[in-house]
């Protein structure tokens, strides 16, 4: 009976050293996954691809400085957020994705955006109903990172700089994951 009360109460400071750890966080977490489409011309034809898009949005959670103490603390509205997007691309018939992209950025705006391939390249899409519509008057700037990860630089109509970090870029013939 005594090491079931040792156990006990070694379970319950786990749970408490725990639950501390998750308040010095402060962070919420907001999960989607939504299917979109898009239609790229590929020199001979217009092809549809059809686009699964799974997105972690980690939002920072900052309170109201003279709400320190309080039990109901106000929030600070303009914290910036961390999206890591998943995007997996089916451009031909099958029921197989052809493409992954995962890539993440940092924003304060609720805007979102999507990176897609076009004709062996990356491109911004933007959300516009069942669709994604790829914005064609931007030139996507990038920069290699020492760990052979490369960034892609958006600026946003707001004139807000986004950096999109490319995690992963694989193709069906790829043997091994594509950095750039």
């Amino acid at each position: 009976m005594k090491m079931k009360a040792i156990y006990m109460s070694i379970a319950g400071l786990f749970l408490f050293t725990g639950s501390l750890a998750a308040q010095e966080e402060n962070q919420e977490v907001l999960d989607t996954k939504i299917s979109k489409s898009y239609t790229v011309n590929d020199g001979n034809k217009l092809v549809k691809n059809t686009v699964e898009i799974t997105t972690k949005r980690l939002n920072t959670i900052e309170n109201a400085k003279e709400d320190e103490g309080k039990i109901d603390q106000a929030r600070v509205v303009d914290s910036v957020s961390t999206i890591i997007k998943t995007v997996q691309i089916d451009n031909d018939e099958d029921d197989a994705f052809d493409e992954k992209i995962v890539f993440s950025y940092e924003s304060k705006t609720p805007e979102d955006f999507v990176l897609v391939s076009k004709n062996d390249e990356l491109v911004v899409a933007m959300n516009e109903g069942d669709n994604l519509k790829i914005v064609e008057n931007i030139n996507l700037k990038s920069k290699k990172m020492k760990n052979d990860k490369t960034t892609y630089v958006f600026t946003n109509e707001h004139g807000e700089n986004l950096e999109f970090l490319v995690e992963e870029y694989s193709k069906p013939d790829d043997t091994t994951m594509l950095n750039r």
